[in-house]
C-alpha cells in the first residue's frame, strides 16, 4: 500500500530533458526537429523558466553548423534561425539577466550576423555576469568561470582585430565541403573536425554563416 502521495511529474521539465537528449549529437537518437519541438513544448507548459528559452535559443544558433555536419534544414530555413535565437535568448535574459552563458551565446549570434557592436556589448555583459559575487558556488565552478571569462575575452579580441588575418576563404570552403562529404558517409566526428577547421580559415563568422547557407541551398560561394 502506498503511504505517501507522490507528486505528479513535472511535464515541462520532462519535455525539457527530452530536448537536451535529442540535441546531443553524440547520441544515436539525435534529432534537431525533435529537440526544438521538445523545448517549445516545455516553454508552452511553463513560460517562466529561463533555461528553457536559453536552451531553445542555443539549439537555433547551432542550426547552421548542424546543417553542415548533420544535414538538418536547408539554406532558406537557416536564414530564420538566428532571428528565432535572438528572441529566445532575449526572453531568457528578461527572466534572469545574470546568466553568463545567455549573454555569451547572444554575442555569438550577433557575430554570425556581422553586428560587431552588439556582439561586443553582449560579451562585455557576459564578463560582468561572470564576475558577479557568488557566481561560483564551488572550486570547480570557479575554475569553469575563469575558463569562460578567458573564452569571452578571446571573442572580444577577435572582434577588435576585425577580419581574420590568417583567413583563407578557399580553404574554409574546402573544409565545409569536406565536412559535408564526411557527413554523407556517416563519419560525423570527421565532419565536426572539418567544420572546426573552417572556423580557423574563415574571414569572420558572418562570412562563414553566409557561406554555409549558400552551400546548403546549393548556391555558389561568395
Amino acid at each position: 500500500m502506498q503511504l505517501f502521495h507522490q507528486p505528479p511529474p513535472d511535464e515541462a521539465e520532462n519535455r525539457f530533458k527530452q530536448g537536451l537528449h535529442y540535441r546531443d549529437r553524440k547520441k544515436k537518437e539525435f534529432d534537431f526537429d525533435m529537440a526544438v519541438g521538445s523545448f517549445k513544448e516545455a516553454i508552452r507548459l511553463n513560460t517562466e523558466i529561463e533555461r528553457y528559452h536559453r536552451e531553445l535559443g542555443k539549439t537555433y544558433v547551432a542550426a547552421p553548423l548542424l546543417a553542415v555536419s548533420r544535414g538538418i534544414g536547408n539554406g532558406l530555413a537557416l536564414g530564420k534561425y538566428l532571428g528565432l535565437a535572438i528572441g529566445e535568448l532575449n526572453r531568457a535574459l528578461e527572466l534572469d539577466f545574470s546568466q553568463t552563458e545567455t549573454h555569451l551565446v547572444l554575442g555569438e549570434v550577433h557575430m554570425y550576423l556581422g553586428d560587431d557592436q552588439k556582439a561586443t556589448e553582449c560579451f562585455q555583459a557576459a564578463i560582468v555576469a561572470a564576475s558577479a559575487p557568488f557566481s561560483f558556488l564551488s572550486p570547480s565552478s570557479f575554475i569553469d568561470g575563469l575558463l569562460l571569462k578567458s573564452y569571452i575575452k578571446r571573442r572580444l579580441k577577435h572582434l577588435k582585430q576585425g577580419k581574420n588575418r590568417k583567413a583563407d576563404p578557399k580553404m574554409a570552403e574546402t573544409c565545409l565541403e569536406q565536412a559535408v562529404i564526411y557527413r554523407n558517409e556517416g563519419q560525423y566526428e570527421l565532419a565536426d573536425k572539418q567544420l572546426l577547421m573552417a572556423f580557423q580559415f574563415a574571414p569572420d563568422w558572418a562570412w562563414l554563416h553566409k557561406t554555409i547557407c549558400k552551400l546548403v541551398s546549393g548556391g555558389k560561394h561568395g
